[in-house]
């Protein structure tokens, strides 16, 4: 907790400005609070740690994640004073909220988020910081621009100069209740309950950007960043500084070529992040490198200098940018970076990696929901669910799925093998289709789909551990991946427990088994659903191997869980059409698809050659999958080492044409070849899987005497189920045909 003292003065005034004249109908009493002047101890505060996916958990309660301004706000005698994070002074930019504030009638410490809202009544961060820089006439000025600012009020910290902060969470809330007077621009934060997937999704449509995480019997630490508190976003951004830029090429010559980042690790050193140079409209760039010339300087000033592209110029690091990205690489540099905006809101000191907490850690903190689910055999602890039909039955229960959602009904109770699955919202389109090419496609279509091929997809998901992507507004949504669901699972899903190294700790995956769990899917608006290559289920060929999936990574390890069943070549071309936008991955072309198409049929001749039975299949999206099966005798490393020797041979032969580099700007112009799919934790679409494009297009087995007439598109949910009607599932046999890799290849 800081020491220093600030002085509250009233919302708006001048430092030189005289004690406001008494109200009319203003008491004494009043009158000498509201002048009289005290000193007040500044609270610094709390921070939250980042949570790897969404949760439920027993006494924890989920409130809105704004994207907007933190900021304290001090009421005493009867003035304000408002500080952000960072301890600026934010009084004279937001006077109606000040006012506003004015109103409660006792000595109060607020935390809360400062927010401006656009014309579709969402929160822009972008939008605020025009704001705060409307002075003069403030908040006249702010009006006429339509730029609504509120301050949402989430945690009371003092009352009447006796801080509150050791009381639990919930006697917080109640006592912000209480005290806090709210108007239209002042809000109390309501919680969302103790349903956090509920809370996230509901967020999400909302236009917000996720949920925070709080339990609920948590006291506020001041100046802490808290695993009590997580916070969970759809998208992973984080804060860095910039240390650097690249010159710039070609149109960007006068200007930058990407911004040199940086991050401060544990030790309080400041470490090399990568650079980004996607992201920037050339206004910003040109705004971005005025602001950076001040901070040039000849020392680099990095702990340790990085082994990267040429720097134009170093900086001292002063700058706080939030960047997008994909992941950290096993080098700790960021995967994917996209430039969002400068926060001017954070120090320098607050650009560090944040601290993920396992959803494992979280049920630690406190009593975790223990859903009543029976394991089966120690051996495979597999949570089997109840389900009737057999794959006899198949065609009888398609059609009288099909029949009970053959309606306009928005919402129905369907009942799917004595279950019953509340689906909501059929009617709304979760794939927008194109104009001349595709309809579009509503959830009831998706739905439909998945029960139209269930039989081939589920011979395919049955027994593998899956991740859900979920799309809760469609193809043009955001979207989040999901491997657990800590609550309120239904009972017809199956689960499978497990060693996580990334949790250290056992930990429970979905399994789709069954064609409830499907439809499930479908209402969950997981438009993807992408699977590992190896399965539980030991027949016919994983009887000799380990079952022993928990307690740690030896045995996870030596377990059926690290012998797939295919060895898969990943196809994805990395040639533009020159349409897309800016910082866009390559969109599906003729020219792309027939090199990729070009590919795979010397791969054909290749595999052939080494007795190696190979299957193709579409994407989905641009590219192929190609998938030999294999006997369960070799482990993924041994399958990887191998599929990169394939690769590296590929790459060799035609190096203008095929690339293995994981580096994106050196795979521009060729088709990348993936062999790194081929690891225990990797996911590919299964076949008959549906993609998250507009089109609805579905990843599909097809034979390699059509692979010259196909293009992806050709593919999607409205024709699918027809070809499998004429032609089946081509490749219903496929673990028939596995090939010995130890035997054939491996062999010392």
């Amino acid at each position: 907790m800081s020491k220093k003292p600030i002085k509250p003065r009233r919302a708006g005034a001048k430092n030189n400005a005289s004690p406001a004249p008494q109200r009319s109908g203003q008491k004494a009493s009043e009158k000498k609070r509201s002048t009289r002047k005290r000193a007040v101890e500044t609270i610094a505060p709390m921070l939250a740690s980042m949570a790897e996916e969404p949760f439920s958990k027993v006494g924890w309660v989920f409130e809105p994640k704004f994207d907007g301004i933190r900021a304290i706000a001090y009421v005493t005698g009867g003035e304000v004073k408002i500080l952000s994070r960072r301890g600026l002074d934010l009084t004279s930019r937001y006077p109606e909220l000040a006012e506003s504030l004015e109103k409660c009638k006792e000595d109060l410490i607020l935390d809360g988020e400062i927010v401006a809202f656009d014309e579709k009544g969402r929160t822009s961060f972008q939008l605020l910081q025009q704001a705060s820089g409307l002075r003069g006439r403030g908040v006249q000025d702010r009006s006429k621009k339509n730029i609504p600012i509120r301050f949402y009020v989430f945690d009371i910290l003092s009352i009447g100069g006796k801080k509150t902060i050791t009381k639990p969470l919930s006697e917080r809330k109640d006592l912000l209740r209480k005290h806090l007077v709210e108007s239209n621009d002042v809000r109390r934060v309501d919680d969302l309950g103790e349903d956090g997937n509920r809370a996230f999704l509901a967020c999400l449509e909302n236009g917000l950007e996720g949920v925070i995480a709080k339990k609920i019997d948590s006291p506020y630490l001041p100046g802490k960043r808290v695993p009590t508190w997580l916070k969970l976003k759809a998208t992973r951004t984080s804060e860095f500084l910039v240390c650097g830029y690249t010159e710039g090429k070609g149109s960007r010559e006068d200007s930058f070529g990407a911004l040199v980042l940086g991050v401060i690790n544990a030790d309080d050193q400041l470490v090399y992040a990568g650079s980004v140079g996607t992201g920037f409209n050339d206004s910003t760039r040109e705004k971005l490198f005025k602001v950076m010339q001040p901070l040039k300087t000849s020392k680099c000033p990095f702990a340790v200098r990085p082994m990267a592209k040429a720097i134009a110029s170093w900086l001292k690091p002063e700058m706080v940018v939030e960047i997008k990205y994909a992941e950290w690489t096993m080098d700790n540099k960021l995967r994917m970076p996209v430039f969002l905006q400068v926060r001017t809101d954070k120090k320098p000191s607050e650009a560090r990696p944040d601290v993920v907490v396992p959803i494992s850690e979280v049920s630690s903190m406190g009593e975790a929901a223990k859903r009543n689910t029976k394991k089966v055999a120690d051996v495979v602890p597999i949570n089997r669910k109840k389900t009737k039909a057999k794959v006899g039955e198949a065609t009888v229960l398609r059609d009288d799925l099909l029949s009970q959602l053959d309606n306009d009904e928005d919402e129905l109770n369907l009942e799917v093998e004595g279950n019953i699955i509340k689906l909501t919202s059929l009617n709304k389109v979760l794939f927008p289709g194109k104009p001349r090419r595709a309809k579009p496609a509503t959830k009831r279509d998706y739905i439909n789909y998945l029960i139209q091929v269930s039989e081939p997809l589920l011979k395919f998901t049955h027994g593998r551990p899956f991740t859900l992507i979920r799309y809760p507004n469609g193809t043009g949504g955001q979207k989040f991946f999901q491997k657990h669901w800590e609550k309120g699972l239904p009972p017809f899903v199956e689960t499978i427990e497990y060693f996580s190294e990334h949790a250290n700790a056992d930990e429970e995956y979905l399994l789709c088994n069954n064609i409830a769990t499907l439809i499930w899917c479908g209402q969950v608006a997981s438009l993807e659903m992408h699977a590992v290559h190896s399965r539980i289920d030991t027949e016919p060929d994983g009887a000799k191997i380990s079952k022993k999936i928990k307690g740690s990574v030896e045995n996870i390890e030596s377990s059926i869980l690290n012998y797939p069943d295919f060895m898969v070549l990943d196809l994805d071309p990395y040639l533009y059409s020159g349409k897309e936008r800016p910082n866009e991955e390559p969109e599906l072309h003729r020219k792309g698809f027939a090199k990729t198409r070009k590919l795979a049929l010397l791969l054909k001749e290749m595999l052939d050659n080494l007795d190696l039975n190979a299957f193709v299949k579409t994407s989905g999206k641009t590219g192929l999958h190609i998938y030999i099966p294999i006997v369960r005798n070799v482990d993924n490393d041994a399958v990887r080492q191998l599929a990169g020797t394939i690769a590296s041979h590929v790459a060799k032969m035609r190096p203008d044409e095929v690339t293995i580099d994981w580096a994106v700007k050196k795979r521009t112009g060729r088709v990348f070849f993936d062999f790194n799919m081929n690891a225990r934790h990797k996911t590919l679409p299964p076949p008959y899987s549906v993609r998250a494009t507009d089109l609805a297009n579905v990843s599909l087995p097809i034979s390699w005497n059509e692979l010259e007439d196909i293009y992806p598109t050709d593919f999607n949910i409205r024709n699918v189920p027809e070809r499998l009607e004429q032609v089946g599932d081509l490749w219903e046999g496929i673990l028939e045909e596995k090939v010995d890799l130890h035997k054939k290849l491996l062999k010392d």
